[in-house]
């Protein structure tokens, strides 16, 4: 699994610590010169960089479709963040699908690869926006987000027991329980009961398609995702090791955070020399993590 770090403008080299996988940030770009361009000549230093751009959603700073796909042909980047609405299953497959519509035969096809983000509040709208983006084959990729699917999987997680997260590649579940809050253990364990329980990997190769992770509640999510799917993930981003250093939090080799920091990562202003030092040795924890 490849490992995108989402940094600061004036510190983006932290991206390159884990992989030359890049989430950027299309709102950003918009806004500051300095972001845009060092995104835009990526290429120039890794040959092997892949580039994602998203789409804002998650910042409340939703890119309108236009700009996002100038953006991508303007920076020639790989990959395009569908537009999505959180929780809301039918408008997430309806945007991306009048997105698709409009622009994919003439600028997409060919050029850019698509990530369409999974949406729903129950677990039925949410498979019903799975099993859109499965069969729409414009999608090459399936976005994930770290907090999607905390409700609508949470009262079958309460039925698991200890025995069951150990089937699943969660071992010291109980200790991973007590070691932080209860929406951080459910939220972070999501993604994996979710991928176990119902998704076909030999169908996902079947139709070509990739799974990207959008965010981390707990960075320690890395080395369960790492340990039990090996391959079959292509790639995660965040910002957890540049934001948790921001709040004076150093990543615990065992269970990584309690919570998630609840500041939003300042990614306009200079890290300062204590935070940099944090957010440098948050990140080799997590290189350790995925290296186990």
């Amino acid at each position: 699994m490849k490992q995108a770090i989402i940094s600061p403008v004036y510190d983006l080299e932290l991206s390159d610590r884990l992989s030359h996988t890049y989430l950027i940030l299309s709102w950003l770009c918009k806004k500051d010169p300095q972001y845009k361009s060092h995104w835009t000549n990526i290429k120039k230093k890794y040959d092997d960089a892949y580039v994602i751009l998203d789409n804002g959603a998650n910042e409340s700073k939703l890119s309108s479709d236009q700009e996002i796909l100038s953006l991508a042909l303007e920076m020639n980047v790989d990959e395009i963040v569908a537009p999505d609405e959180y929780l809301n299953a039918e408008s997430t497959i309806e945007k991306s699908k009048k997105f698709l519509d409009k622009y994919y035969d003439e600028y997409i096809k060919g050029r850019l690869n698509v990530q369409a983000v999974l949406q729903g509040e129950t677990k039925d709208e949410f498979m019903k926006c799975f099993d859109a983006f499965m069969n729409d084959d414009r999608i090459n990729v399936i976005g994930i987000g770290y907090r999607n699917l905390y409700d609508p999987f949470l009262s079958e997680m309460e039925e698991y027991k200890s025995i069951n997260w150990d089937d699943i590649g969660i071992k010291d579940s109980e200790y991973l329980k007590n070691s932080m809050t209860f929406k951080t253990f459910y939220s972070m364990v999501s993604r994996i009961f979710f991928l176990k329980n119902y998704i076909n990997f030999d169908i996902i190769r079947e139709k070509n398609k990739k799974i990207h992770l959008l965010g981390l509640t707990n960075p320690y999510e890395i080395k369960l995702i790492s340990n039990t799917f090996k391959d079959e993930i292509r790639s995660c981003d965040s910002a957890a090791p540049i934001q948790a250093a921001q709040s004076n939090v150093m990543f615990d080799i065992t269970y990584g955070v309690s919570e998630k920091p609840q500041a939003f990562l300042n990614f306009e202003e200079r890290l300062s020399s204590e935070e940099r030092n944090r957010s440098e040795y948050n990140i080799q924890v997590m290189k350790d993590w995925l290296n186990e």
